[in-house]
């Protein structure tokens, strides 16, 4: 008996679905968003530009997203941002798109609310199949190495579970979330692929923060991956007085990913990598020898070996996946992704206050401090090889050039004070000519007082003054 015509294409688009993607059994639906005009589109991420043109003028690096664009200027459709990244890889195309501005909505719920989100925990069997699905994943060639979830895991009932409570009770937040991938998941599914794991970890940023640079755990773990102080300065990010690596999102992307091959390494399987990378491979490994195995199952079945947020930690990542995979099969069909990060760079031979950095940029301090997130003072760094900066896309040229020639009183000087016995705050910016309040904004002080011993750093210009 032959088929309808009808028939017959749905058949084929359920065939087509069932081998596409990781996320489920449907491809990517499509969605709107908006297009960014005025955007260069001949450098993707991996290309880095430098002007040469015999000027002084110092190197501009170009940094953009390897999204292609092409298809979605055509026909006014994206695909969610890990298909887009997929999708540039595969066509090779060199066009993209844009923005720098990143909104931050206003919310009761801290970006870490996924992380102690209540339910039940994973199962040995759930366990087993998603260590069956990562190794088949690992099994790939770099840069194709994207799960396929089975059946028995996107029905695991604690799998479920989470999906409902991301749809439901959080559904707000995991829109939010959604929309703040688009920034980052194409960048960070790039480094991703390039250190040879699975593209479909990045969703671990998801649970961790929502993608938020400004997310603050209450172990104080910061950034997008949530590192720890200690964890942050063993894999090579600065944490001091001007900087806090950890928040920015290259920087602590490419920190995770060497973080989490470590912890495979270490303990061998996937699972048991992803509670250490939640709850640190010393309380795992605290687990392990305590309950005398290396059964995840085992370790979960007693609280006192591991905590909830550590036990729910694996069905909440499939939930998260399967739901930012095909948004619109669960409920998310409205979400406005934010455009992906593009950005100059500059090196800056001295500290430059980011009020004069932005109007040799023509743009705003809030767009520089959402570009260079690990800065924490108003202030670049000082330092010997010099500080680089990210800057809008399409404006190095512009700065790099109206820097060269910065007045003499735009320049400043950054000295170190350390406070002496009876010394006080306003005693102290009476002495260099400054007014107490920026003081206390320039060392993020909330009161005038000050300890002996304490240092405070000082910004003076390095124009003579008048005699």
């Amino acid at each position: 008996m032959g088929f309808h015509r009808t028939s017959f294409c749905a058949l084929l688009l359920l065939a087509a679905g069932f081998f596409y993607g990781c996320a489920g059994l449907f491809p990517p639906f499509l969605q709107r968003t908006q297009t960014t005009k005025g955007v260069d589109k001949d450098k993707n991420y991996s290309t880095m530009s430098a002007k040469a043109d015999g000027s002084q003028a110092p190197k501009v690096t170009e940094v953009r997203s390897p999204v292609s664009t092409s298809a979605q200027e055509k026909a006014s459709l994206i695909l969610p941002p890990l298909a887009q990244a997929e999708k540039k890889n595969e066509e090779q195309s060199s066009d993209k798109k844009g923005t720098l501005e990143e909104t931050t909505p206003d919310s009761k719920e801290p970006p870490t609310t996924l992380q102690e989100a209540p339910g039940p925990k994973a199962d040995d069997r759930l366990l087993d199949l998603w260590q069956k699905d990562l190794d088949q994943a690992m099994q790939q060639p770099p840069g194709r190495r994207k799960i396929q979830f089975s059946m028995p895991v996107v029905e695991n009932d604690r799998v479920r579970y989470f999906v409902n409570f991301f749809c439901s009770r959080k559904r707000d937040f995991f829109e939010r979330s959604l929309s703040r991938s688009g920034r980052y998941i194409p960048m960070m599914v790039n480094i991703l692929q390039e250190e040879g794991l699975p593209e479909d970890l990045v969703y671990l940023s998801l649970i961790e923060s929502g993608f938020s640079s400004q997310a603050i755990s209450k172990a104080k773990a910061v950034g997008p991956w949530q590192f720890i102080r200690s964890t942050g300065l063993r894999y090579g990010l600065k944490i001091n007085g001007w900087l806090d690596e950890r928040r920015d999102p290259l920087k602590s992307t490419r920190a995770a990913a060497a973080y989490l091959k470590d912890l495979h390494l270490q303990f061998g399987q996937w699972f048991l990598a992803a509670a250490a990378y939640n709850a640190g491979e010393r309380k795992v490994e605290k687990a392990i020898s305590r309950s005398q195995t290396n059964d995840f199952w085992d370790l979960s079945e007693k609280k006192s070996y591991l905590k909830a947020e550590t036990r729910n930690y694996v069905p909440k990542f499939i939930a998260a996946t399967l739901i930012a995979g095909t948004p619109q099969k669960y409920g998310f069909g409205d979400i406005v992704y934010q455009t992906p990060l593009e950005y100059d760079e500059v090196t800056l031979k001295s500290p430059l206050r980011l009020e004069t950095a932005a109007k040799l940029a023509a743009t705003t301090v809030k767009t520089l401090k959402e570009l260079n997130p690990a800065l924490l003072r108003a202030i670049t760094p000082p330092h010997a090889d010099g500080f680089v900066i990210r800057l809008p896309a399409g404006t190095g040229e512009k700065f790099s050039q109206s820097y060269e020639q910065l007045a003499e009183s735009a320049k400043i000087k950054v000295i170190a004070h350390k406070v002496k016995k009876g010394e006080t705050l306003v005693s102290i910016a009476k002495r260099y000519g400054q007014r107490t309040n920026d003081l206390m904004e320039m060392n993020n002080l909330k009161t005038r007082r000050v300890q002996p011993g304490q240092e405070l750093i000082v910004v003076l210009n390095e124009a003579p003054k008048k005699r």
